[in-house]
């Protein structure tokens, strides 16, 4: 899976980390994530691609940000702003797989376009993406039941741990899903135009054989000749040996210090 998938959620990363009891309150934090997804926009303009999440985010973000300038008490919060923007973002990867799943903007550009339609491809981002919304839905019932918890120990172990060790497990499992799918389609052979290669073509090329290796290419150019290496060639042998005019072998004429022969 692309590295960019991940990076596209920075932003509800620097939130959770800077929305805490010791923190500078949800307005920072909104602030904080609002700028890096703007930082991500622009580097995905950059680039010339879709950016589907850090829009979202910058969206989700600039909400916060304004209700925590607007009211001081929500600006105090910590737990509740935690579990909704994350909330947020597991609902964005339930209803994609009504329409597109979220996982598949960033895998489309990692295949041929042969295997845009297979079904393995499909089934591969639906489970990532379905993955992606469980592990950001238990991320947020995590930082949600928190709030009940009494005690640093508790609080840490709800809060900071458990949301830690989802999001991981989360990534690796979407990650080696990913990395499955790879290994299914490893030995579907791609034509030059990125189209799956059909059984009649396959056919084609092994009829060929070693005549054309690579049936859809030109043939090998012939092999340099180097300086001086005509005269060293054999002649070549008369074709029509009963010709009455036989070919006969030329002498070449080479010039030294002595003068021409």
């Amino acid at each position: 899976m692309d590295a960019e998938a991940y990076a596209d959620m920075l932003p509800w990363l620097v939130f959770i980390v800077i929305d805490r009891k010791l923190g500078l309150g949800v307005a920072w934090a909104a602030g904080s994530a609002l700028g890096c997804s703007v930082g991500l926009l622009g580097w995905s303009f950059w680039r010339g691609r879709f950016a589907l999440l850090p829009r979202v985010a910058a969206g989700i973000f600039a909400v916060v940000l304004i209700s925590g300038l607007l009211f001081p008490a929500w600006n105090d919060q910590v737990v509740i702003p935690r579990a909704l923007v994350v909330g947020v973002l597991s609902l964005l990867a339930f209803g994609s797989l009504l329409f597109t799943p979220l996982s598949e903007i960033y895998t489309v550009p990692l295949v041929a376009p042969g295997l845009r339609d297979d079904p393995r491809f499909r089934k591969a981002n639906v489970e990532m993406t379905l993955a992606w919304g469980v592990g950001s839905l238990a991320v947020a019932l995590a930082c949600a039941t928190s709030v009940l918890v009494r005690g640093h120990v508790g609080f840490t172990l709800l809060d900071w741990v458990t949301p830690l060790v989802l999001a991981t497990a989360t990534i690796l499992w979407a990650a080696r899903r990913w990395e499955l799918f790879r290994l299914s389609v490893d030995s579907v052979p791609i034509g030059l135009a990125g189209e799956v290669a059909s059984p009649a073509h396959l056919v084609r090329r092994e009829a060929i054989g070693a005549s054309a290796p690579l049936g859809n290419f030109p043939r090998a150019l012939p092999p340099l000749k180097l300086a001086g290496s005509e005269s060293r060639q054999e002649p070549a042998e008369d074709p029509t040996p009963d010709a009455v005019i036989r070919q006969l072998p030329v002498r070449p004429r080479s010039t030294g210090a002595a003068g021409v022969e």
